[in-house]
C-alpha cells in the first residue's frame, strides 16, 4: 500500500468517527470567525507592508491570513507590526477574563 493509500484509510477512519468530526466542525466554526485579512485592512496597511515590519515575506503574510490553525506568537506578532497589541479574553459566567501577560516592549 502506498502513503497516499494508508492516508486515505486513515481519513476515512476518523472522518466516520462522531467525536473526531465534531471536533473538525468547532474548529471550522472557530476559524471561521477569525478574519485577519479584513483586521488587517481596517489598520491600513499592506500584506506587503505588514511583511516589512516582520521581518517576513509577503507570501508568509498572506499564509498567516488564511491558516486554520495559528499560534498566539505568531498572531501576536502580525497585531503589533499593525501597531497593535494583542488581547485575549476568556469569560466565565459573565466575568471578562484576560489570558495574556502585560507585553513587553519588543527587542529588535
Amino acid at each position: 500500500m502506498t502513503v497516499t493509500g494508508k492516508f486515505r484509510k486513515v481519513r476515512q477512519t476518523l472522518t466516520v468517527d462522531p467525536a473526531f468530526s465534531a471536533d473538525v466542525a468547532r474548529e471550522k466554526a472557530l476559524m471561521a470567525e477569525l478574519d485577519l485579512g479584513a483586521a488587517r485592512a481596517e489598520s491600513g496597511l499592506t500584506q506587503a507592508a505588514v511583511a516589512r515590519e516582520m521581518g517576513r515575506s509577503q507570501e508568509n503574510v498572506s499564509r498567516i491570513e488564511r491558516e486554520r490553525d495559528i499560534r498566539v506568537s505568531t498572531l501576536a506578532d502580525f497585531v503589533r507590526a499593525q501597531g497593535g497589541e494583542l488581547e485575549i479574553t476568556a469569560i466565565f459566567n459573565g466575568k471578562r477574563v484576560s489570558l495574556m501577560r502585560p507585553s513587553r516592549p519588543q527587542t529588535r
